[in-house]
């Protein structure tokens, strides 16, 4: 993926101006943001003062927003991404045009937030009309480089931490949070015909596709899945110690996200390693239990 093709696009200022309107595409601000009471994202937000809950619920808007065109929408996706990042490089310059954005506005300019931090979430989406399978994991932590590590380093950006050795283990965090949801939705994922557990693991294991209609789900098909999750755990173990490095409030947010990652891995666990048959949620309990272990050791395993 040519990531600066990405980065020149949005400086051409009549770019913008042949993007079609197409903002009916898009779902009501208020029914976006209703959506964040049961997703781990904003959670941390509930005890933090009101400027930050401001900036990550902004964020919040954004990805969701950028998740919709792509997964979502009806209609052409393509255009609607590009007509979100054209309207993103409004929110640089103070005039968006889209409700979500107009909010993301303040946040990226008192928070200094890159645009091509951003702009690689549209970039997942937009490889995610194309790319339909991996064959490596390595080409799958390519792809989290785009779809879910900048909403860490967003993150980073909100509290001022935006170091580069601290984005670094964001990037381990977000990695492994990506590739635990993936397979979470692995069902969810193949009725879109899209399938982020990598090829050569899924001939490793002797997995087939067709398959995933099976309940329960085949014992090779669990052991793929263990195995998977133990390499998000590994991934997430190895930026825990981020937690460590940030300060009081940062300290707080960030351990809330790896609390969840550790807690879903928990999960999966207890459900046999079985996402076909169960719908695995990290328990309440185990995710209080793990931030708070989070706290006290600063992310030491």
């Amino acid at each position: 993926m040519d990531i600066s093709r990405a980065r020149g696009r949005y400086g051409h200022e009549h770019a913008a101006a042949r993007q079609p309107d197409v903002s009916a595409q898009l779902p009501d601000a208020a029914a976006v943001l209703a959506r964040a009471a049961g997703e781990n994202f904003p959670v941390a937000a509930r005890v933090l003062p009101r400027d930050l809950r401001r900036h990550l619920m902004a964020l919040y808007g954004y990805f969701r927003l950028v998740d919709y065109a792509g997964d979502e929408a009806p209609g052409n996706r393509e255009s609607l991404l590009e007509f979100l990042e054209a309207d993103l490089a409004h929110a640089y310059r103070g005039t968006p045009r889209i409700p979500l954005l107009r909010a993301l506005a303040p946040t990226v300019q008192e928070c200094g937030i890159p645009q091509d931090v951003l702009v690689r979430l549209i970039e997942a989406n937009r490889q995610d009309q194309h790319v339909r399978r991996y064959r490596t994991f390595a080409e799958l932590v390519r792809y989290c480089e785009l779809s879910a590590n900048p909403v860490g380093e967003s993150v980073l950006h909100v509290f001022g931490c935006a170091r580069p050795d601290l984005v670094s283990l964001s990037d381990r965090v977000c990695t492994a949070l990506q590739v635990l949801e993936h397979c979470q939705d692995v069902l969810e994922d193949l009725r879109q015909d899209r399938v982020y557990l990598p090829e050569a693991d899924l001939a490793h294991f002797g997995c087939s596709l067709d398959e995933l209609g099976t309940y329960p789900a085949p014992l090779r098909w669990r052991r793929l899945i263990r195995f998977q999750v133990a390499r998000a755990e590994r991934l997430l173990d190895s930026g825990a110690p981020l937690i460590g490095r940030l300060p009081g409030l940062a300290r707080l947010s960030v351990a809330g996200y790896v609390a969840g990652g550790r807690a879903t891995a928990q999960a999966f666990a207890g459900a046999g390693y079985d996402p076909i048959s169960v719908h695995l949620s990290p328990a309440k309990t185990r995710t209080a239990g793990e931030w708070a272990r989070l706290l006290l050791t600063g992310g030491a395993w």
